[in-house]
Order: C-alpha cells, then structure tokens, then sequence
C-alpha cells in the first residue's frame, strides 16, 4: 500500500495539542492551573480587601467568586492559545523544514517505510506502540512521545480504512 500525503506546521501543532490533551502528566498540570490556582488567588484577594483593607466582605467574596469562576470557564481556550503560541516559536527557532512537505509511506506486511525528499524510516510494524485517530490526523506512535503524523485531508475513505486495518 502507498499512501502520498502533506504534512504542514498546522499538522504538526495539532498533534502537539493532541498528545498534550491525552498526556497524564500534562492533564495534571492543566487540571491544577484550572481549578487550584483561581481558588488559591480568591482566598488572598478576599481575605486581604476584608481583613487589610476593611472592606465589605460580601462584595469581595462575590469578586472572588467571580474571579474564580471567570478563569475556570475561560481558561481552556486561553491554554490552548497559549500551547499553540509556544509550539510555534519552538518551531521557528531552527530550521524544522524536513519536517513537513510532502511525504510517502509504503506499506508491507512487516515493514512501514516512510520518505521525502529529505530523509527515508524504516519501521517495523511490531515497533508501532499504538495508532491514535481523530477527525484530521492518524497518529502512529513509535513511543510515548514520538509518532508520525498522518493528515486525514490526503486520504479518501476507502484510503483511510485499508490504512487503519494494515496498521492493526
């Protein structure tokens, strides 16, 4: 089977954000700047304007609740800006061309050979960790961090399920 496809910067950030929703380590950290962090910033706000300052307790625990309550809901799309932002100056920093274009992949029964015009990889299907699929790409992870990244735009249907069911 050969598979030609585009790989774009676009692509490449999307798996990042991908592989950061699904990382454990990751979901604890956006878990924690989530939820801890506006409630560890509502308690000093309320108890310094009432107890420093000698303000209206009701207004600032309202402020506070508001606060709180304001960063959980706008916080995820605020993270995500943020990831692609930082994603794409890391991309930037050097020269990350080989990393996309286009690309073709060559299926067997025991190999997966994937090459450009920059560099060729050759992997063994038993070295595929696992195969994650999403409405636009089809990652096939080689280990917990490393995958290569499949758009979905490239593929038609029929494509795309003999693509799944070799990488089974």
């Amino acid at each position: 089977m050969e598979i030609n496809f585009e790989l774009t910067e676009e692509d490449f950030i999307k798996f990042n954000l991908y592989h950061m929703e699904n990382s454990p380590s990751q979901k604890k950290l956006y878990l924690s700047l989530r939820f801890a962090l506006p409630l560890l910033c509502a308690v000093p706000i309320y108890l310094i304007e009432t107890g420093v300052f000698r303000q209206s307790g009701l207004s600032w625990l309202t402020i506070s609740i508001l606060f709180a309550a304001g960063w959980i809901f706008f916080y995820p799309k605020r993270h995500k800006h943020i990831l692609r932002k930082q994603i794409k100056k890391l991309l930037h920093e050097g020269d990350n061309s080989s990393l996309f274009g286009k690309k073709t992949m060559l299926i067997d029964e025991k190999y997966i050979k994937i090459f450009d015009e920059h560099s060729s990889e050759t992997i063994l299907k038993n070295n595929i960790k696992s195969v994650k699929i999403y409405d636009d790409l089809i990652l096939i992870y080689l280990s917990a961090i490393t995958a290569h990244i499949i758009p979905i735009r490239n593929l038609d249907e029929a494509t795309k399920k003999q693509l799944i069911k070799e990488l089974d």
